[in-house]
């Protein structure tokens, strides 16, 4: 199995792409401990696939250094950091009457989990991954809109963007510990992200059946998008020792999204 041995805490794991990397590195013989904000989620998470797990929201301060107690004192350390806990809140600047606006609330609200959190749980547990030194690792999912820019979403993309250099700047840090830091940026992929965020129900189904045709270059051929699946495969891969020499890389995920430019 790919990650007998490892110690893995994975965040946003109650839904989408989070449990789908906790399922995954689970089946391949890692340790896990998951956490996110849905306690109930998490405890049929565990009963399904025997992990450990820890509710909490991690823009509350403290949770970051209590999430990783929990996983030193439930796995034994930490070898393995999934960050995948994240929101989208869109806010346009000039936004018309009704629609959501610009605001340093919704700066906040977009930097406090995807960057922030993400940021204050590897201070957290860097002497973990240090002490486990060489085949350590951590894997940022963050998204293609930290490389690219959108109508009505300049907090999240900056929230991207930065764990995006902050993975770069820490992966020059951590390399002489033999600790690797990669960062996965998907496309659209079928999760509640959106909803969570405002979209309704029918404006997804249209968003959903634009991203396939239009946006995401293969999904013309697939007839679909990425799926928390394929970011696990991904996520699986750069948290083996398969990817022993990779560190420092910002991989999209998203079927050509990028290659096209804002559309």
């Amino acid at each position: 199995m790919a990650l007998a041995g490892k110690l893995a805490l994975v965040t946003g794991a109650s839904s989408g792409i989070g449990q789908a990397i906790a399922r995954r590195f689970a089946k391949e013989g890692a340790s896990v401990l998951a956490t996110g904000r849905n306690a109930v989620a998490l405890k049929e998470l565990a009963a399904e696939i025997g992990c450990s797990y820890e509710a909490a929201d991690l823009t509350e301060p403290g949770a970051c250094a209590h999430v990783v107690a929990a996983a030193e004192k439930e796995l034994g350390g930490i070898t393995t950091l999934v960050n995948s806990a994240g929101v989208l809140h869109a806010g346009a600047f000039a936004a018309p009457d009704g629609a959501p606006a610009a605001s340093l609330e919704n700066f906040d609200v977009n930097f406090a989990a995807n960057a922030r959190a993400p940021y204050e749980i590897l201070v957290e547990a860097t002497p973990h991954l240090v002490a486990a030194g060489v085949g350590a690792a951590v894997v940022n999912i963050s998204s293609v809109n930290g490389k690219q820019s959108f109508a009505t979403l300049g907090a999240y993309c900056g929230s991207k963007a930065a764990i995006d250099h902050i993975a770069r700047c820490a992966a020059v840090d951590l390399a002489p510990h033999g600790v690797r830091v990669n960062n996965i940026n998907p496309g659209v992929t079928v999760t509640p992200l959106q909803q969570r965020g405002g979209m309704s129900d029918e404006a997804y189904a249209a968003f959903l059946e634009r991203s396939a045709n239009v946006t995401h270059p293969l999904g013309a051929a697939t007839g679909d998008l990425s799926t928390p699946g394929d970011i696990a495969d991904l996520a699986l891969f750069l948290a083996s020792n398969q990817s022993r020499f990779i560190t420092g890389e910002v991989i999209c995920v998203d079927g050509g999204r990028q290659c096209l430019g804002a559309r």
